[in-house]
């Protein structure tokens, strides 16, 4: 299964509806079945479709899940992305997808002062000068890998991305290196790949009417047979975590996670702890994987791109080797990772948000029950944002320090923009930077075509690339 998304005529111009009229805007009158067939197995033809046919808003119906309606105009998006957190809930939205992995007790999933409160624990571990001792791992990780490729031996480029984004991520979030240790670190590492690998990609994660468990051999049985080995896995190590005399002097995230408070001043609970630390699984492994398959998929498919990254790592690193400041001089190699992001959307939506009380949008009042779904792989197509949407230019970033956030969105917008957006750019860079200022490498696919992979959208066959010096 393929698909392409070279097609510029999915967007078309706004057509604005009768004000005020309650209720959804229209969209596919197809029955349901067909319309999440068609969204689960290839949703980019039907977000193209829906875009020519409905214009900036429309209503996709899928089995087992309330209405979700799509936007992505910028004015638009203003609107959702500003909507007071009463009205408009982002945590009950992403626990309709992902709640059975995520749980109810993360950042992800909570909604108003909660989510505040939390987030506001939690956004120290991702900035300012914890990004030093990332870029360190980041980068041993990458260069191992390197050294595992085999000159002239064709490879899945995406089972390495997935693989060093699950190394940098156990090792940042759980202080665990993943070839060393003992027992009960490899038993934790084998549980949570296992989970980041067949759990939080599973397409059934948007079919919630087949999510039943029929035993250790149906389809959603082995998914919850493996939430349930990932979990044990986490407690026991939280439990561990707690009573190891140099918890205080760690500087992964688990440790400073038993050490936070809450407002009154309380620990957070083994649950609470658990969960976002599976949140932050999520987050960084396939999501990061995958877009950064894609970058190279870019990189490697475009000669004049790949040669000018390479001439601007001479220039900024000379005969030296690449450090963390360096990523900050590396200015076109920062265009190419968001113009990636653009132009290779690694999911065709996301940003929802459940209404719970009637919310006033683009003429529209949405009754409470639907879904608000930001349709980013259609607002990064918009031709007056991006002329030519289906280039690949880098120089639409060059020097553009701040992105109007309701025209790119990758990581989600307003407060509930994702907490690890810096660190996944700074891993972005820092990988594809490490990888190219040591090896040569060949696609075999350039080009690649857009396939399903789960929840996610990646390149074909990974792609296949082979290291060539």
């Amino acid at each position: 299964m393929s698909m392409s998304i070279d097609s510029a005529d999915s967007v078309v111009a706004t057509r604005s509806p009768s004000p005020n009229i309650v209720g959804l805007p229209p969209g596919p009158s197809t029955p349901s079945l067909v319309q999440t067939y068609r969204y689960v197995r290839n949703p980019l033809p039907l977000l193209d479709e829906c875009a020519r046919r409905f214009g900036d808003m429309f209503t996709i119906r899928l089995l087992g899940t309330a209405p979700w309606v799509f936007i992505w105009s910028p004015s638009l998006l203003r609107t959702l992305f500003a909507a007071s957190p009463d009205v408009v809930h982002a945590g009950e939205a992403n626990a309709t997808v992902f709640g059975p992995i995520a749980g109810a007790a993360s950042v992800f999933t909570m909604d108003e002062s909660a989510h505040l409160n939390r987030r506001r624990l939690l956004l120290p571990q991702f900035h300012g000068d914890r990004m030093q001792v990332y870029f360190e791992q980041m980068r041993e990780i990458a260069m191992q890998a390197v050294a595992g490729w085999q000159r002239g031996v064709p490879f899945a480029l995406n089972r390495e991305t997935q693989r060093m984004t699950l190394h940098v991520i156990i090792r940042a979030v759980f202080g665990i290196e993943t070839n060393r240790g003992d027992g009960e670190s490899h038993a934790l590492v084998r549980a949570l790949t296992e989970l980041a690998n067949k759990a939080v990609g599973s397409s059934l994660l948007l079919a919630r009417p087949l999510q039943r468990d029929w035993g250790v051999w149906s389809p959603w049985g082995r998914v919850v047979r493996i939430i349930r080995r990932a979990d044990e896995a986490i407690y026991h190590e939280i439990d561990r975590r707690r009573s190891a005399a140099d918890v205080a002097d760690r500087q992964d995230i688990l440790s400073l996670l038993l050490q936070v408070h809450d407002d009154d001043g309380s620990l957070l609970t083994d649950r609470e702890v658990r969960d976002e630390l599976v949140v932050m699984l999520m987050a960084g492994h396939e999501t990061t994987g995958t877009a950064l398959a894609w970058a190279f998929e870019r990189i490697l498919s475009l000669p004049e791109v790949e040669r000018r990254i390479r001439r601007e790592l001479d220039a900024v690193l000379g005969s030296g080797s690449l450090t963390a400041t360096h990523l900050t001089q590396l200015e076109y190699l920062d265009a190419v990772v968001k113009e990636s992001l653009r132009n290779r959307p690694i999911m065709p939506a996301g940003g929802a948000r459940l209404v719970r009380r009637a919310f006033d949008i683009g003429g529209y009042v949405i009754p409470p029950g639907s879904i608000l779904v930001n349709a980013m792989y259609l607002l990064h197509r918009r031709p007056e944002l991006y002329p030519e949407p289906d280039a690949f230019r880098p120089e639409r970033f060059v020097g553009k320090r701040v992105i109007d956030p309701y025209e790119w969105t990758p990581f989600g917008g307003g407060m509930r923009r994702c907490l690890g957006y810096a660190f996944a750019l700074f891993e972005l860079k820092a990988i594809v930077a490490t990888v190219l200022s040591r090896v040569r490498l060949r696609i075999e696919n350039p080009n690649a075509a857009v396939v399903r992979r789960g929840f996610f959208l990646a390149p074909e066959h990974g792609p296949r690339v082979a290291r060539v010096a």
